[in-house]
């Protein structure tokens, strides 16, 4: 019965995963992804030759050869005709579970019943590293690197000849999806070390130099980068990225350290254990700890040193997109826990770290839905904007213009597709028309951030700008989406922008089951719009598609990039 209830709540887990992710995925190409356009258009247009193909195959793209995103990117259009971004998001969530298997392969050899499993998948099914779960080329590139790994750690583990050549496709494979992926080599490495195969272990050293070699034909250097200020930025930069788990509260930078610490100081520690055990005992040997999750682990440790050697200049940064790696490490330290320390299999500890890992994941759900729910909202509002205005506003125009030598020509041909806008332009005239003689003072203001952005040449002082209401309208439902309507008085076109309200506190979230504030958080970006005079309404679209509009008395105003409310 145990059992049977055990392998229930992980099917729950996953099934709650599974469909966040169906439900707030949106089949639209955001940022980076317009690098699979610029490629299948390039091949569409039938002038490449076989050499030029693989150039732009293998072409380096901040840092990065992307060369199996592009191949999965080429299948699709040639299968169905046209680019699918909510079909390479499916992808990615296969690649999850996959890697959720391995963890669960790993924990069969622990040989415990099924429900000291459930942490896991707690730890691991969770929208902290959403960049990966829910951006369509950000998350071929980290999940098909780590399924290849975990492939490569798999095949090598079977000792035998074919297993050996296996992993080193794999870590090809791994190599030529992400720039990170060349580590994966020094992790199979380490495990033949682990097993004191030193023959095997200079073989794949010789086929790493080869992928490395390959790699760097044609390198070409890419985003902004330098060396940490100093060594307490790089050890704080590595522990942290590790530790990323706890990036869930206040000070978080504190905990995330702490416990990156924690996990790697226990790994160390097994490390030295088994190569005391190797000197000790020449022949025969057999590790005693999991080097499997060992090796995972290890592969973790390089990639977070690598990126806090080269993305620490500015300082500490944790981003979403290696907090994949963070909840890796958390549920691979549970699980050496495990299989190291009887204290950890007894009942009261495991009904602790179970209710806290559960705490964990209803408190990664909070902390992060604004910003998916967010994410999906500019998604939506951005079809509205491309279809009748060929504009997106998700990102800053600069970037469109850079892109519109292959993106519009790609439109035209029908090699990506957005869906079907929420609203049509007609509809939203009408809206608009209807409300004219029926305008409500909402007090919209208009909040303003100083930031800096990095630059190759240093970093550069800017202003960011938000409109926001406090007050009215009341929240909707979580499911509901909220849109800016801005409406320019002198073409007469129409702009939708993501209006989320802000989010509750955890007292309102946990005792009253409401996630958002009233009102709206609006963010603008000053340098997409031509100088005018723009109306403010806003509209509410519920999960049935069902509208609600209301137009605001006051106009926001756009002078040389600068924004201000007139009443």
């Amino acid at each position: 019965m145990v059992k049977q209830f055990s392998a229930l709540l992980i099917f729950l887990v996953v099934f709650i995963f599974l469909s966040y992710i169906y439900y707030f995925s949106v089949d639209f190409p955001f940022q980076d992804d317009l690098l699979l356009i610029d490629f299948v258009e390039k091949v569409d247009s039938g002038n490449l030759g076989f050499i030029t193909f693989f150039k732009e195959l293998f072409k380096t793209y901040n840092d990065h050869k992307v060369v199996i995103p592009r191949l999965i990117s080429l299948v699709d259009y040639k299968v169905n005709g046209y680019l699918n971004f909510k079909i390479y998001i499916g992808l990615i969530s296969i690649n999850l579970m996959y890697i959720l298997y391995f963890l669960y392969n790993q924990f069969k050899r622990i040989k415990l019943p099924l429900f000291y499993f459930l942490p896991v998948p707690f730890l691991f099914l969770h929208p902290q590293y959403h960049e990966v779960s829910l951006w369509a080329i950000n998350g071929m590139q980290h999940s098909f690197l780590t399924a290849f790994l975990v492939s490569a750690i798999y095949l090598i583990s079977k000792n035998t000849r074919s297993g050996f050549y296996g992993a080193v496709v794999f870590c090809f494979l791994a190599t030529f999806t992400h720039g990170n992926g060349i580590l994966s080599f020094p992790a199979i490495i380490f495990y033949l070390l682990c097993y004191k195969e030193f023959k095997k272990a200079a073989g794949f050293a010789a086929f790493m130099f080869a992928a490395l070699g390959i790699y760097l034909a044609g390198y070409e250097t890419g985003q902004a980068a330098g060396l940490p200020p100093n060594i307490s930025v790089f050890v704080f930069s590595l522990l942290g990225f590790i530790g990323a788990s706890m990036a869930e509260w206040d000070n978080f930078l504190l905990y995330t350290v702490i416990w990156g610490g924690v996990i790697v100081f226990f790994a160390a520690f097994l490390v030295f254990k088994m190569i005391r055990s190797g000197f000790e005992k020449k022949e025969n040997y057999k590790p005693q700890v999991n080097v499997e999750l060992l090796t995972l682990l290890g592969f973790i440790f390089i990639t977070s040193t690598v990126i806090a050697v080269f993305r620490s200049w500015q300082g500490v940064t944790l981003t979403s997109r290696f907090q994949l790696y963070a909840a890796l490490s958390s549920c691979i330290f549970y699980l050496l826990l495990l299989n190291y320390s009887r204290i950890f299999r007894s009942k009261n500890v495991f009904l602790i770290i179970t209710f806290l890992s559960i705490g964990y994941w209803a408190h990664s759900y909070y902390k992060y839905n604004d910003i998916v729910a967010d994410k999906r909202t500019k998604y939506m509002a951005d079809i509205y904007n491309w279809r009748y205005d060929k504009t997106f506003l998700t990102v800053e125009k600069s970037l469109l213009d850079n892109a519109a030598f292959y993106v519009f020509p790609a439109y035209k041909k029908g090699i990506f597709r957005l869906p079907e806008s929420a609203i049509s332009k007609n509809e939203l005239d009408s809206l608009i028309s209807a409300n004219k003689n029926s305008r409500i003072n909402a007090s919209v203001a208009l909040r303003k951030q100083p930031v800096v952005r990095p630059d190759k040449n240093g970093l550069i002082a800017d202003t960011t700008y938000f409109l926001v209401n406090e007050k009215m309208p009341k929240p909707t439902s979580f499911f509901n989406d909220r849109f800016v309507v801005l409406r320019s008085r002198t073409t007469h076109l129409n702009y939708l922008l993501c209006a989320n309200p802000e989010k509750e506190g955890r007292k309102a979230w946990a005792t009253q089951a409401q996630y958002h504030k009233d009102g709206f958080l609006c963010f603008v970006q000053n340098k997409n719009f031509p100088t005018g005079q723009y109306e403010i309404g806003m509209l509410d679209i519920d999960s049935k598609g069902k509208k609600k509009f209301t137009l605001f008395t006051e106009s926001l105003i756009v002078q040389n990039e600068k924004l201000r409310i007139e009443p």
